[in-house]
């Protein structure tokens, strides 16, 4: 692992071949097909016998190997190299207020193991915290993968995060320093933390349909609402982090109490907790609804969805609803970043059936139309393992690898 965490602070001959060698690997690991050493020294611009001497280094020491041959219309066939994606593995934890889950990447963002704790409850207490650690901890044994051979830990949790100050502010905020810190005295690799949003918008960036896209909003439409907003190919994290609190801006006329305290909060209308109060307030006011009739517990807003789905009148009307003002909020702030692409993720992007036309139609009320018809709406293909995906991708971004 010194190739990729040695801390290079001078300017000796060995320091310049590390930073060469990660040069390669990182070119290697980007690329969509595998290499010939002429097309690798030429995008990294090392001469073909430096770069022929660097990558049998690398050979050697099992992080390169060679593939097969390009196919040529005559003469020697030159040899194809790639990383050896089982050489080092990523960690990604999600930590939300009902659920902890882990998984294990190789180099190639291939998972290799999960894990879940499906009875997790997030609070902000020291007993949480160790329960999380000595989550990890079990994990990582259970997955008989060495520490050694872990570049890193991306850990998603929901709340406001500082990631360049390794800092959660709403959960595990009682430590004399920051989170990571606490983290990398548990164990013997780097941590990394963002917001779960972000790392929702990083999945995107990395596996989905924002790949290659300048300019893009992702929204988290789950148990909350939150976006990442993509601007220049970069997440936007603001200042201190906080940048893409979409659920918090004052543009509905509610009266709603938030989480945060306010009222008048978009997420109190527009997320999977206010569905599920707006669908109890009207069944309470004298609604029907076949979901209520047989429901056999509390009414969560994945079974509002597939309700909706399975032709649930009210179940229709409230998605319905959700959908128009989000379109609404949508369309400001399309006006304000003018995106190529909205992406729909988090839970609610399974209902793109319901909800697309809803979405649409409430950015026509509020959107420009020059904006507006430069804009695609689509929902995520990444899938529910979306955040994991992105806290694994974390370190390799950090890394360069991605």
């Amino acid at each position: 692992m010194d190739l990729f965490l040695k801390d290079i602070g001078d300017v000796s001959n060995e320091s310049r071949q590390y930073v060469q060698k990660r040069k390669i690997v990182s070119l290697l690991n980007k690329s969509d097909a595998p290499l010939t050493i002429p097309e690798v020294c030429q995008k990294v611009r090392l001469s073909v016998p430096t770069g022929t001497r660097l990558i049998n280094e690398l050979i050697d020491d099992k992080i390169i190997v060679e593939c097969g041959k390009r196919e040529t219309e005559n003469g020697r066939r030159p040899s194809l190299y790639q990383v050896d994606t089982s050489y080092a593995y990523s960690v990604g934890v999600v930590v939300v207020l009902k659920g902890l889950s882990l998984s294990i990447f190789n180099l190639g963002m291939e998972e290799v193991f999960s894990a879940e704790n499906e009875d997790f409850v997030l609070e902000n207490t020291e007993e949480c915290l160790t329960e999380v650690t000595a989550f990890i901890q079990q994990s990582i044994e259970e997955s008989g993968i060495a520490e050694k051979n872990i570049l890193g830990m991306g850990m998603g949790i929901t709340g406001r995060v500082n990631s360049k100050a390794g800092l959660s502010y709403n959960y595990f905020n009682f430590l004399d320093g920051s989170l990571t810190g606490y983290l990398m005295t548990r164990f013997s690799f780097p941590v990394y933390i963002d917001n779960d949003t972000h790392l929702l918008g990083l999945a995107e960036q990395v596996f989905g349909r924002a790949k290659n896209e300048k300019n893009a909003f992702v929204v988290n439409l789950s148990h909350g609402l939150g976006m990442a907003m993509i601007t220049n190919g970069e997440i936007v994290l603001g200042d201190d982090g906080f940048a893409g609190e979409f659920g918090h801006m004052q543009i509905v006329d509610s009266q709603r109490l938030c989480f945060c305290g306010k009222r008048g909060c978009l997420g109190t209308e527009v997320s999977g907790h206010a569905l599920e109060e707006i669908f109890k307030e009207q069944i309470e006011a004298g609604e029907t609804s076949l979901l209520a009739a047989k429901a056999t517990r509390k009414v969560n807003f994945k079974m509002i969805l597939d309700a909706a789905q399975e032709g649930d009148v009210l179940s229709i009307s409230l998605a319905h609803n959700l959908g128009f003002r989000l379109g609404k909020a949508l369309g400001n702030i399309l006006n304000l970043l003018n995106p190529h692409v909205i992406i729909i993720g988090g839970k609610f992007a399974q209902a793109k059936e319901i909800l697309f036309d809803s979405i649409k139609s409430g950015m026509m009320h509020s959107a420009l139309s020059l904006p507006l018809r430069s804009c695609e709406l689509k929902f995520s293909s990444v899938g529910k393992e979306a955040a994991i995906k992105g806290a694994g991708a974390l370190t390799l971004k950090k890394m360069n690898l991605i």
